[in-house]
């Protein structure tokens, strides 16, 4: 498929799984060329694999690094080949959460792990990308947030919540520090997404993840990463600058429909009580 996107270098965080996973799936398709970076350097060399058989010409090229790390953040894209360090395209897409527990019962591990990733994580990734891009007067920064940024849901929430405020934050000021320059910010907030987040956050209890997600249907990975794709295919003087993505039955963060029933938030404060 020969579009804008062909030969555009892209930079993806949190590339390993899910929403990172298939937003790579996605570029690859457009011939762009990819740099894909996760902590899990296995997962990234089977999605390699995986898109160079079906799209054999693609060029990637992958980095086990963890982005709470600046100084290591720095040094992959300061050692990038060369025909790969004008990145056109940053998507900063890493992001966890960690369980479900009430901010009392939140531990200084998670808490930590959590801010560094989404918020400190998003600040060096863009800090080592952008001089080159302010160098060239061009390039799309494009930032996963989340409506969590926007509503918590009131339970269990604190911690992800507070980070992804943040990132409305970070975001908001940095396209206004850009507005000078061709540089684009683009912020997308997924809703409910079925992907292994869930299933890492209620700690690998792939029961309750089943659960969580029945009574309706949730978005899928691949939704997500056709946003990505078609805002950073836009023509250079349009700019989404923010993209609500919710499956049919939601609303917000607490309003979703269910057939069923279910109240997810109600089993947890029963899980959770003291």
């Amino acid at each position: 498929m020969n579009t804008e996107l062909s030969g555009r270098v892209v930079l993806i965080t949190g590339a390993s799984a899910g929403i990172g996973e298939a937003t790579a799936l996605e570029f690859a398709k457009y011939n762009s060329k990819l740099i894909l970076l996760a902590r899990r350097a296995e997962r990234l060399q089977k999605l390699k694999s995986q898109i160079l058989e079906k799209y054999p010409n693609t060029q990637i090229h992958t980095c086990e690094v963890d982005v709470r790390n600046k100084q290591a953040i720095d040094n992959v894209i300061a050692n990038l080949p060369q025909e790969l360090k004008d990145i056109d395209v940053l998507v900063n897409n890493a992001g966890i959460a960690i369980g479900f527990e009430t901010l009392e019962n939140q531990s200084q591990e998670e808490i930590q792990a959590t801010l560094e990733t989404n918020v400190n994580g998003l600040i060096y990734v863009t800090q080592a990308v952008l001089p080159r891009m302010k160098e060239r007067n061009s390039g799309d920064i494009i930032i996963m947030g989340s409506i969590s940024g926007k509503q918590s849901h009131g339970f269990g929430n604190s911690i992800y919540s507070a980070s992804k405020f943040a990132v409305e934050g970070i975001t908001d000021s940095l396209r206004k520090e850009l507005v000078k320059t061709k540089i684009r910010v683009l912020l997308i907030r997924p809703g409910s997404v079925e992907t292994e987040f869930t299933l890492n956050r209620s700690r690998g209890n792939s029961e309750f993840s089943k659960i969580y997600y029945s009574g309706y249907e949730p978005l899928d990975a691949k939704d997500i990463a056709e946003c990505v794709v078609f805002g950073a295919n836009r023509p250079t003087n349009v700019v989404i600058s923010e993209l609500n993505v919710l499956p049919n039955a939601q609303v917000d963060t607490v309003t979703i429909h269910r057939d069923n029933d279910f109240n997810p938030m109600k089993a947890l404060s029963e899980k959770y009580k003291n």
